[in-house]
């Protein structure tokens, strides 16, 4: 088991939220939703209650989901803009 809640979600988060496909579509709020609920259950599931987990994120689960999203995408957007 992870000890702390800070760590179940950087684990979860390194492993499960990734950049958007470079040939694909943004993903809307119905998925990035579903990868917020995935967190939660799978939080719960190692004993930790979504209020934990929002504090460790420091705020709302969908909102960082979807920056770390953006983030990823533009990093990777970079990435694949200089090995043209």
């Amino acid at each position: 088991m992870v000890a702390t809640a800070k760590e179940f979600v950087e684990f979860w988060l390194e492993n499960s939220v990734h950049a958007d496909e470079p040939l694909g579509t943004r993903r809307g709020r119905p998925e990035v939703q579903q990868l917020a609920e995935n967190l939660v259950r799978a939080a719960e599931a190692q004993g930790f209650a979504r209020q934990q987990i929002e504090a460790a994120l420091g705020g709302d689960i969908y909102d960082f989901i979807r920056a770390s999203i953006d983030r990823q995408n533009k990093a990777e957007g970079s990435r694949l803009s200089k090995e043209k």
